[in-house]
């Protein structure tokens, strides 16, 4: 599961040239997991436990292009509050045009 989803389908969007694996020239896109979090204890085959039990949780680091993006567990150079009012806004704007009373405590 893990070659389909870097270098099989880099290759199958004709982008293995440059991304997909980590070869010097190649733009590195690398995420750091935490393989001693309890979702995934006991570790038996790392390939199997970063494919069937690890989730956004076990995002440790993220690394885009050579740019950190998440270190530590934390996002960087993220307004978590700015875009957490933008998401806000967008669904309310949702509700609105579709003409749905909107309420948080119990689904439509």
């Amino acid at each position: 599961m893990l070659r389909f989803a870097t270098i099989e389908g880099a290759r199958d969007l004709k982008l293995d040239h440059k991304t997909g694996s980590l070869t010097p020239g190649k733009e590195a896109d690398i995420i750091i997991l935490d393989a001693e979090a309890i979702n995934v204890a006991p570790l038996n085959v790392v390939p199997g436990a970063v494919v069937s039990l690890m989730d956004r949780s076990n995002v440790e680091t993220v690394i885009v292009a050579g740019k950190v993006r998440k270190w530590k567990g934390k996002l960087l150079d993220v307004d978590l509050n700015h875009l957490r009012r933008q998401l806000e806004n967008s669904r309310d704007d949702i509700f609105a045009a579709a003409g749905i009373p909107q309420n948080l405590y119990r689904p439509n």
